[in-house]
């Protein structure tokens, strides 16, 4: 490519995606759908409709256009063959007809593939563009989100068996990456009302807080700031590490264990040492009655590496299991070398996977939030016309945390709540009905969602 021709095509994509940038993010995403409806009417098409023949292996697209024109030359050389009338009379089968409509179909394809994957790079250019959305005001976040939702809209578009076909893959996980990030701070920086609780109720420093609902939309406040400790909530993450061991082994939830008496330790729950329960009464145990040497023999069963390689796998690298958990004075065998972490940001995404059933096993962790036996938190702050489906609550010296599963208006929510340094249960439920209250009277987050955020549920509800 000569560097006039180089230039003007920079020049060209610049001016585009400035274009972009002034359109309204409804315009944008509309004006790819658009496309996606009516796409562009083929150069060439044979008179009939032929059927399409497997065609021999092909490296590029430089060979499909060498085997297209050679076919062609080759059928101007025999007109009586190839010619028909309007009524489809005097029609010779021949098996060059039918290779001519194959490739030509499969350029049709390619170039079409090739538009959207220009499209999807402007518009990755566009959000780009601009800056960092760490730094960037709401409306231009809106931009950016819209931008990088437009570009996985049209990779989506281009058919698995085409030129390019891995490299669109590695794209799509690079744009989603970077959509996540550009979506995680859309949601935050839409959070004041979270700062307004937090300050009026002078618990600013003290809280974590992060509210998403099952398509992973958020606010936050420090939502990705460990609190002081996870307490019971690291329960949860254990759970989850549990049912997709089973998954992966194939074995039965209903599997026998035995409780060894050196995972024993004050306890409010029912699982004894020196007893053999099945898997899941174990697992239900852990969340419903938060018991702790349940959690400390499933501990034992996946492994430290195990358990964390688990939650490492689902993106979850802040979330650490390296701590068995201990009554008042307890310490049970192998109890562990490093305080357990969380953040109400991981947390979160966690309940929500569990309650969108993206987890094997996620039905039996669902009832067992739903069966929880303390209930002065999240439960406590629930009030009707909203409905409390689940939670698991967490308590030691040094926090107090709930992350609650309810219903509003039929849209489902997750509340995960933390108050560092502090054992007082009104601060927290306080906390949490103010949420509530701010749901049911906004509709949930806003009265009306976002164009872009309808497009698909995000894959995930954290920084990456």
């Amino acid at each position: 490519m000569s560097y006039d021709n180089a230039y003007s095509r920079g020049v060209e994509g610049s001016m585009y995606a400035l274009g972009l940038q002034l359109l309204k993010p409804g315009m944008v995403v509309g004006m790819l759908l658009a496309s996606v409806v009516l796409p562009a009417l083929p150069v060439w098409a044979p008179e009939l409709q032929r059927q399409l023949v497997p065609l021999s292996k092909t490296d590029t697209l430089a060979d499909l256009y060498h085997r297209r024109d050679r076919l062609r030359a080759e059928l101007r050389q025999r007109p009586a063959v190839t010619m028909a009338n309007r009524s489809g009379l005097g029609v010779v089968s021949d098996d060059a007809l039918d290779q001519l409509w194959s490739i030509d179909h499969r350029l049709r394809q390619e170039e079409q593939a090739q538009k959207w994957r220009h499209q999807a790079q402007m518009h990755a250019a566009a959000a780009r563009g601009l800056g960092d959305p760490a730094f960037l005001p709401t409306s231009m976040l809106d931009l950016v989100v819209t931008h990088w939702e437009a570009a996985l809209l049209a990779l989506d578009q281009i058919p698995g068996d085409t030129f390019g076909a891995m490299q669109v893959v590695v794209q799509q996980r690079q744009y989603e990456g970077e959509r996540a990030i550009a979506a995680y701070h859309h949601d935050t920086a839409r959070s004041d009302f979270l700062r307004a609780i937090a300050d009026q109720k002078g618990l600013a420093g003290r809280l974590r807080l992060t509210i998403c609902n099952l398509q992973r939309e958020c606010r936050r406040w420090q939502g990705n700031q460990p609190p002081a400790s996870p307490a019971s909530l690291i329960k949860v993450p254990v759970a989850i590490a549990l049912m997709a061991k089973l998954h992966q082994e194939g074995t039965a939830p209903a599997t026998p264990l035995w409780v060894s008496p050196s995972n024993w330790t004050e306890d409010a729950g029912s699982t004894w040492v020196r007893t053999e329960y099945p898997l899941e009464q174990v697992m239900a145990d852990m969340v419903s009655a938060s018991g702790n040497i349940a959690t400390n023999q499933l501990i034992d069963y996946l492994g430290w590496e195990g358990v964390n390689q688990i939650l490492r796998s689902r993106g979850y690298t802040t979330t650490r299991v390296t701590s068995k958990l201990v009554g008042e004075s307890t310490y049970p065998a192998n109890a562990g070398n490093a305080p357990n972490v969380i953040t109400t940001d991981e947390l979160t995404d966690m309940m929500v996977a569990i309650y969108n059933h993206e987890y094997p096993g996620a039905e039996l962790i669902e009832t067992a939030l739903a069966n929880q036996r303390d209930r002065a938190l999240g439960h406590a702050a629930v009030q009707a016309p909203i409905t409390w489906l689940g939670e698991k609550t967490g308590r030691n010296s040094k926090v107090l945390g709930t992350t609650t599963a309810i219903s509003v208006g039929g849209q489902r929510y997750i509340i995960t709540a933390t108050l560092d340094h502090s054992g007082s249960e009104s601060a927290l439920r306080s906390v949490v009905a103010d949420v509530v209250q701010y749901l049911l009277t906004h509709n949930g987050f806003e009265h009306t969602v976002a164009s872009s955020e309808a497009i698909a549920a995000r894959p995930q509800a954290f920084l990456p």
